[in-house]
């Protein structure tokens, strides 16, 4: 069965890795204004210490995050360690943007 869009509204997910990386996901279907996409979203894989990892971080920890926290006047952004800026990216579709998420990070996939 494919992932739908049906099936990750709503989803959230953390989890702690050995290595002392985490993975925190937030996608809800929304009719905010705030959101023009429909949805509100945080795919987050970042580092409990920052200094205990051996990759680049964000000093929050982030490694990689992507997000439309500020959506209505930022749009859709991916965080990447160690830029501090976020680069602004286009909005391909909440499946995609997951399925991509988990692709580009070195933990394995875990769909709802």
């Amino acid at each position: 069965m494919a992932l739908a869009g049906d099936d990750l509204d709503g989803h959230s997910l953390q989890r702690r890795y050995e290595d002392e990386t985490y993975v925190r996901i937030m996608i809800r279907r929304t009719d905010s204004t705030a959101y023009p996409s429909g949805w509100h979203y945080a795919l987050h894989y970042g580092a409990v210490d920052p200094s205990a990892v051996a990759v680049p971080t964000l000093d929050d920890g982030t490694i990689r995050r992507y997000d439309n926290a500020h959506e209505d006047t930022k749009g859709h952004e991916l965080h990447v360690a160690p830029d501090p800026e976020p680069r602004p990216i286009d909005f391909p579709g909440i499946v995609e943007l997951y399925v991509r998420f988990w692709d580009e990070i070195p933990k394995p996939r875990e769909d709802p």
